[in-house]
């Protein structure tokens, strides 16, 4: 149990071939559609339950809420550190788990 953290391997795959978004082609428009997510080592607490948003290209966009409400765990999403158990995840309309995660990480900017 002491190294349950240290020992975790993440679901999350990287795809090496996944598509790039050029910088001056990426809109920015991020869709939560139904996505649903537990921590892998608090499965009792669903974090997330059929949540679903458009985060406009272009507009500011807040997360207002208690704590444990979700609010981290979309960002993380975004940055894609988590999957979601259900639902979908896109970024101008392509699947997040489909691009090439270090080219999308040095696209995007958050103010947390």
């Amino acid at each position: 149990m002491a190294y349950e953290v240290i020992d975790y391997k993440t679901e999350v795959q990287i795809n090496p071939t996944g598509k790039i978004i050029p910088r001056d082609e990426i809109k920015g428009e991020i869709e939560f559609k139904n996505v649903s997510f537990r921590y892998p080592t608090r499965q009792d607490v669903e974090v997330l339950k059929n949540f679903s948003c458009v985060f406009e290209a272009g507009k500011t966009t807040a997360l207002v809420g208690p704590s444990g409400s979700g609010k981290s765990t979309i960002i993380q999403m975004i940055e894609r550190y988590y999957n979601p158990a259900s639902g979908s995840v896109t970024v101008d309309g392509v699947p997040i788990a489909d691009l090439n995660l270090r080219a999308f990480r040095q696209s995007v900017g958050y103010v947390g």
